[in-house]
Formats: C-alpha cells, structure tokens, sequence
C-alpha cells in the first residue's frame, strides 16, 4: 500500500527515539531462555497489554522467559480533566483511502534496535499482538531472528504485506477472535487466517462466541491454551 504524504515533500531520516517498555523478568530468576513480545492495539500502551495479557500466561513459560511489553513509536496524548494521558501507535492508516501516512516498516526497525538495545534480540520469541499489534507482528517477524509463535488477538492477517509472502513463515500463527468484535470482521480475519494455513503455515483459529474487540477473560483463557502448546525448536 502506499504513504500517503498530503503533497508534502518527504525525505526518510534516522533518529534517536526512545523505546520504553514494562519488563518482566523470568521468575526462576535464572537468564531467560526464550522472550515474549507483546504488542498493544492503537491508542494503547505496552503496560496495559501486559496487564491484560500476563494472567493469560502459563507458569511454565513465565519461570523461564523475559517478557517484553514496549510502547509503540509514535506517542498519542490525550488531554483529560487531571492533565495528559500518553498513548501510542505503531503506524498510521487510512482505511478510507487504504494508504498509510507512516507504514509499518519503522515500528519493525524500532523493534528489531529496541530488543537489540535490551539484551534479548537472540531468544528464540513468541509474539502476541492485540489489533493493531496483531496486524503489525507479522512484518516485525518477518525482520526479527528466530519467532517460534504469533498469536493475534482480535486483528486480521494482512498476508499480502509479509516480506516474502506466506511462504515466508517459518512460525506457528494462532488467532483468537470474539465473534461480536465491532472494530476488526472475523470474517476477513478468518479467511486471511486460512490463507496461510493453505501456505503450509501451521495454526489455529478460536472464535469467541460473545466476545467483542477485548481482551477478556474468555480471551486470555483461549491464549493461555495456544501458549501451551508445545512448539518444535529450531
């Protein structure tokens, strides 16, 4: 899809910007064996995702990995009646006109520096992504080593944008959708989910009757399932 700039001139730049995320670390207390990365949705936060999803999992993954929740690039303010409330986002789509203003190639680069910079780019991964998270997590796999797991959450799988295409994944991707979710159709996510499991990639796909576009209990039982499940090494 392409960058919609307004009749701007544009010219990409690099510079420094902060990645600020809620860390856990493995509770053995031992070095971590493998990372969990969690992508919060639009106008979220890193510390909100992990509140949201760290009840969801299981013990055994969390006596022996780090878990890594960062705040999206781009922050959000909103300014509420007591002051500001800082929120993020990883990119910037138009969905009317179905151009980005800012794509998502950035938040893939500022992910691929920010694991680097922390120490964990090396672990084998598992990503969870919620909405917009989800629809970014498979073009960050794709430029970071060794992702064993992506589970989205409420998202779809934009196939057509993965480096490589579907063939490309090397990783097990689950989906987890609440049937009544009023912001992203379990329909398309669904059938794009279907795409790639028909690529050879392999996968489950839960739908929550009920469920809207949250995480909720219903939800972090069905992630706490698919994390379960025993996954091949490398």
């Amino acid at each position: 899809m392409r960058a919609k700039t307004h009749g701007q001139n544009r010219v990409l730049i690099s510079t420094p910007i902060p990645l600020d995320a809620a860390i856990v670390p493995p509770e053995s207390g031992d070095a971590p064996e493998e990372l969990i990365l969690l992508l919060h949705g639009f106008a979220e936060s890193g510390e909100r995702m992990l509140r949201k999803v760290l009840p969801a999992i299981p013990e055994s993954l969390r006596a022996r990995a780090v878990i890594v929740a960062p705040n999206a690039l781009f922050p959000m303010p909103h300014k509420t009646d007591s002051g500001y409330i800082m929120t993020f986002s990883w990119y910037f789509y138009d969905p009317g006109s179905g151009e980005y203003y800012i794509d998502m190639k950035p938040a893939a680069d500022f992910l691929v520096a920010g694991l680097k910079a922390h120490g964990v780019a090396h672990l084998p991964k598992r990503i969870i992504g919620f909405s917009q998270g989800g629809f970014l997590a498979p073009v960050a796999a794709s430029a970071l080593a060794d992702v064993r797991q992506f589970v989205g959450l409420g998202c779809e799988y934009l196939v057509d944008e993965i480096p490589g295409g579907p063939e490309a994944v090397r990783y097990r991707v689950d989906g987890i959708h609440g049937e009544r979710d009023e912001s992203v159709s379990v329909e398309r996510a669904r059938a794009a989910h279907a795409r790639l499991i028909s690529a050879g990639v392999s996968g489950s796909f839960t739908e929550l009757p009920e469920v809207g576009h949250r995480i909720d209990d219903r939800m972090r039982e069905a992630l706490s399932r698919v994390l379960g499940i025993d996954l091949p090494s490398e």
